[in-house]
């Protein structure tokens, strides 16, 4: 009898153990999923994170490539812009002529207002 009420006692003991593991394996699923949901949404927010970092790469690309342009363009116009030696030179052919040392400021009003008040201009 002993040894039945001994096994009786450790058939109850081996279910208590075993509810016991059954608890914690719960629980370990219970973390698990915990885990595995938080690394989804992790996941998620680094996705996102990523494609608005992509997209902003993408701005930023298309800008400078605009910069570059225009940056062509203006190189572009400076190659017709005077050179500064030819600017002296246009400033010494003024010199030499002096246009001030034939018209007075007052010659060149008189002629625009002759002009103006003539028939050829209204």
């Amino acid at each position: 009898m002993e040894q039945s009420s001994d096994i009786v006692k450790n058939i109850v003991e081996l279910r208590e153990s075993l509810k016991i593991f059954d608890q914690r394996l719960s629980q370990l699923k219970d973390t698990i999923r915990m885990v595995d949901q938080n690394n989804i949404d992790r996941y998620s927010e680094i996705k996102e994170a990523l494609q608005d970092l992509s997209e902003s790469v993408s701005s930023d690309k298309s800008k400078i490539l605009e910069v570059e342009d225009t940056l062509g363009r203006i190189e572009k116009q400076m190659e017709q812009f005077a050179r500064l030696q030819d600017v002296k030179v246009i400033e010494k052919y003024l010199s030499f002529v002096d246009p001030s040392r034939f018209l007075s400021k007052d010659d060149v009003i008189k002629i625009v207002d002759n002009y103006m008040s003539s028939k050829k201009w209204g």
